[in-house]
């Protein structure tokens, strides 16, 4: 491949990731209440989601950018799978309509986006805006690497792919079916891509059916780019990324079968439309076979999203700890109080797991240092925060139309408990800073000093795990015990205080390496602290 060529290919690949990156940043620090209220609406149900992907499609003119956007969407947890998965069914019928529509080429758009990102991210002095600029230029940039892979693979007489294996790829409908796909994964245009399937007809004998073949493979080739554009985000996002690859695989064998007979219908409907030439037919062809899979998807959506929730409880989980939106509370359900507050618990439950989980990737950085963990640590964070506002907004419409004395009287200590849990994440960030502050600082603890944070830890691990325990199983247990542990966590923690205070005395111990020894033990303290809050808050639960 000449060199040109190459790198055009990897610049527009490393651009496309670092916009991906941006975008995923982006939805996560700019969406609020209110764009989280927009989106709620305009995809309350799967008719209108599968609209809202359509029309998405339309406006970005490339089924791979949709999809990329709406994986971007699920990884910054404004949509919820369900959605998700009717959204990319619009996706797929919005990238079949766009052939036979008038669009804007994404390629214009991405510049200004560009521009403007810039101006908002390094010139604004509000973080709002500052968070809106790293959304746009993440948007930008991403079609701008689109834009690339797209021209570095338009020279259709010379290039190196074309001629691949002496023409291994026209020698049968699979292979003309896997080419099809990878020529749609790398332009990213489906215009695009039946140009070329276009041009390829008109230097080389190639049969109907094997075009036809090659343009239903564009539809997986859509699919793929998601699967990319999943890879480093949330577990939901790569089960959904998979998903669509999987209905995009089996909708294209019936096509790959029934290629002769899939190519006759795309020409009759062209000569029903007046358009007989090449490009019309393989559009049509395209139009097809996109859109009998955007309806396979959206029949599937409910089972599907249902099946991905089942493997999510699998996981232990896994997957549920990284959505940041809710999964158990819908407003319509209000009406009936008992199972509103019953749905209120279990998305307590599933916080206090994130928190659990937020939990442990502290403890383990704490002596271990993992990157990735500092990632995930800080989305966990922001999930907490977005379920906080859900959580309190819904049980505080509740309390309004809730008539029955005991809702109204439980209501309020599930309040506390979700701004309690919300606390203890903010506080595991605090760690996790701390953490950060002494790696840059090139500061090391004493073995000794090592050793009580590690203790210290541990017994957190073990009252965070009982503040779980009491949210699952509404036991509070024995006051007695809870004393009783209380007194010697404490007496615990007073002894590596003194250990600390002795090192002080010593002279050993460094200035810097003192105030950050001090702020991580007072960070443990600070959750056990919170943790008996919770379990004071379901002592005092009316039997």
């Amino acid at each position: 491949m000449p060199f040109s060529l190459l790198e055009g290919a990897l610049g527009g690949i490393g651009l496309f990731l670092l916009g991906m990156r941006l975008l995923s940043d982006g939805i996560r620090t700019v969406a609020d209440d209110r764009v989280r209220n927009v989106f709620r609406q305009v995809t309350s149900n799967r008719y209108l989601s599968l609209l809202f992907g359509t029309l998405m499609t339309l406006a970005v003119s490339s089924g791979s950018a949709a999809v990329i956007f709406t994986i971007g969407l699920l990884n910054g947890g404004i949509l919820s799978v369900y959605q998700a998965i009717c959204v990319l069914s619009g996706v797929l019928l919005g990238a079949s309509l766009s052939l036979h529509l008038q669009v804007i080429p994404f390629s214009l758009i991405s510049g200004p986006l560009i521009l403007c990102g810039v101006l908002l991210k390094f010139f604004s002095r509000k973080r709002r805006r500052a968070h809106l600029g790293t959304l746009l230029l993440g948007i930008g940039l991403l079609l701008l690497g689109l834009s690339l892979l797209q021209g570095t693979y338009r020279p259709i007489g010379n290039h190196p792919l074309y001629d691949f294996g002496n023409g291994m790829f026209y020698s049968s409908t699979f292979m003309a079916t896997l080419f099809g796909s990878i020529v749609s994964f790398l332009v990213q245009s489906e215009q695009s891509t039946i140009s070329i399937i276009a041009s390829l007809e008109n230097i080389r004998p190639i049969d109907q059916h094997l075009s036809f073949a090659m343009t239903s493979g564009g539809v997986m080739g859509m699919a793929v780019m998601g699967g990319l554009a999943s890879v480093g985000g949330k577990f939901t996002a790569r089960r959904v990324a998979i998903l669509l690859m999987l209905v995009t695989l089996l909708t294209s064998i019936p096509f790959l079968i029934f290629a002769q007979a899939g190519s006759a219908l795309s020409n009759t409907i062209a000569s029903l439309m007046a358009a007989t030439d090449r490009i019309s037919v393989l559009s049509w062809g395209f139009t097809i076979s996109g859109s009998i899979t955007a309806l396979l998807l959206f029949a599937i959506g409910g089972p599907a999203s249902r099946l991905l929730l089942i493997l999510e409880t699998a996981a232990g989980g896994k997957s549920g700890a990284m959505q940041s939106c809710a999964g158990y509370l819908d407003r319509r359900i209000i009406s009936t109080p008992p199972i509103a507050i019953e749905q209120a618990r279990k998305e307590i439950i599933r916080m206090a797991g994130i928190v659990s989980y937020m939990y442990a990737d502290v403890r383990g950085i704490v002596t271990d240092f993992d990157a990735r963990k500092v990632e995930t640590v800080r989305q966990h964070e922001q999930v907490l925060d977005s379920l906080n506002t859900e959580i309190n907004s819904f049980l505080a419409a509740l309390s309004n139309s809730a008539i029955s004395p005991e809702i109204n009287y439980e209501i309020p200590g599930l309040i506390q408990v979700v701004s309690t849990l919300e606390h203890i994440g903010d506080v595991c960030e605090d760690i996790l800073e701390c953490i950060m502050s002494r790696k840059e600082s090139g500061i090391i603890f004493s073995e000794e000093a090592m050793n009580d944070l590690v203790a210290m830890a541990k017994s957190v691990n073990y009252i965070l795990a009982d503040a779980e325990g009491v949210l699952k199983t509404g036991e509070s247990g024995d006051r007695t015990e809870l004393h009783q542990s209380k007194n010697d966590i404490r007496n615990q923690f007073e002894k590596i205080k003194q250990s600390h205070y002795e090192r002080i005395c010593s002279g050993s111990c460094h200035p810097r390496a003192t105030m950050l020894f001090q702020e991580l033990s007072s960070s443990f303290i600070r959750i056990a602290e919170l943790c008996w809050n919770i379990i004071g808050t379901q002592l005092r639960r009316p039997d």
